[in-house]
């Protein structure tokens, strides 16, 4: 998968220790800032039939870290994504669709330095995305676009590419539950989402 395969890179990357590792103490605060792109496997559920589908994912985040002396890090970070990914599923004259869009994430991390440069970490918060949804019960065709909350879990590695910037690659669950629309749409959906992003860092 290769979600995964971003994730274990992530381990490998935060270990390693390259030629241009900073000499001097990373102890202290700074904002960063950045840009996303990566891979988004969305995961559909209605009426016990079950779709996923890959496509990009790209954005923008902002936060602030905070390294102790001992190389923890805390964090709190602002995230915004799109993506164009849309998946279907159809049984007979029956078919339903969700097309994901816009992402809304407020969260924090907590990591460590295992080496001077690299940082291994976790994070989680919470998150609001943006859905169309389409369900086609044969007789009709009934159509929302609706924000939901949800929460997201994650982990990853990042290594410092000099003093101001840097490079994550990182791996994240969001799940938004039972989307509650019986009313409007005559059935429930369950969405989930699993990513693997890279994020270009610029440290200040």
């Amino acid at each position: 998968m290769k979600v995964i395969s971003i994730a274990l890179a992530a381990s490998a990357l935060a270990v390693a220790t390259p030629a241009f590792a900073q000499e001097e103490s990373t102890a202290g605060g700074k904002f960063v800032a950045g840009a996303i792109i990566g891979v988004d496997r969305v995961e559909f559920e209605v009426d016990g039939f079950t779709s996923r589908d890959e496509d990009a994912v790209f954005g923008i985040t902002a936060g602030y870290d905070y390294e102790t002396e001992k190389g923890l890090v805390f964090g709190i970070e602002a995230e915004y994504t799109d993506s164009s990914l849309g998946v279907s599923v159809q049984d007979g004259a029956e078919s339903a669709s969700v097309n994901a869009g816009r992402d809304l994430y407020v969260g924090g991390r907590l990591g460590f330095r295992p080496g001077k440069n690299g940082l291994l970490y976790v994070k989680g918060g919470y998150t609001n995305a943006s859905i169309e949804l389409e369900y086609d019960d044969g007789t009709g065709q009934v159509s929302a676009e609706e924000s939901f909350d949800g929460f997201r879990l994650g982990a990853g590695g990042e290594i410092d590419l000099g003093k101001n910037y840097g490079i994550r690659l990182e791996y994240r669950y969001s799940d938004y539950g039972s989307l509650g629309l019986g009313d409007l749409l005559g059935t429930d959906f369950n969405v989930s989402r699993h990513q693997g992003v890279v994020t270009l860092l610029g440290k200040f």
